[in-house]
């Protein structure tokens, strides 16, 4: 008996199981459909999950929506926390610098539907989604860094960051509608936000 025990499998609990089928429907129907096409009933016929069960774990669309982001966005995460731990010899803006291609590289993979769901993760507030939270506190923090080791000055780090995220929030429009390059984007990024901020220093 005591075998048979050890070899059973632990049971997933019924909400990890509808959890789990709730989050990877409603990504294959916004991929499909786009975010804005689909609707809470559509999300539980295709998860297999009973409308009441599906408002009881989530009462709006956009709290499923922020689930995904945090799920899709934590391999982002991982990558830029192991490159700052490996790259403490580069100076903070060139880490910055690293970090916003890797932002922009993970984005431009998953273009449109994640910027879209980031987006409407959080209704009128879409700078506040968990990715542009953790792009907020990274980039504050490295530009704190460069601050206090003189490489910028006279920088309102705040409201740079603030732009920053704003030039990055329309990733999508800019890749897609503008049909501007990765390229351009990273360019004019590194003279307005890197670049441009060293040459204030002695300016």
């Amino acid at each position: 008996m005591k075998d048979k025990i050890t070899l059973e499998s632990p049971k997933i609990p019924r909400e990890g199981v509808n959890r789990r089928r709730i989050l990877e429907a409603a990504r294959e129907l916004f991929i499909e459909q786009g975010v804005e096409n689909v609707n809470m009933h559509q999300i539980a016929k295709a998860a297999g999950v009973g409308q009441a069960t599906l408002y009881r774990r989530y009462p709006l669309k956009g709290d499923i929506c922020l689930e995904i982001v945090s799920k899709e966005c934590q391999p982002l995460f991982d990558e830029v926390q192991a490159y700052l731990g490996q790259s403490k010899d580069v100076i903070p803006l060139e880490q910055l610098y690293q970090v916003i291609v890797s932002y922009v590289s993970f984005l431009e993979s998953k273009v449109p539907w994640l910027c879209a769901v980031s987006r409407a993760s959080t209704g009128h507030r879409p700078l506040h989604s968990p990715l542009c939270q953790w792009m907020r506190t990274t980039c504050r923090y490295l530009y704190s860094e460069a601050s206090a080791k003189g490489d910028i000055s006279d920088v309102d780090i705040v409201y740079t960051v603030e732009a920053l995220l704003a030039t990055l929030h329309n990733i999508d429009f800019h890749l897609k509608d503008e049909e501007l390059s990765t390229k351009q984007i990273l360019k004019g990024i590194r003279r307005l936000y890197i670049d441009g901020l060293k040459a204030s220093k002695s300016g």
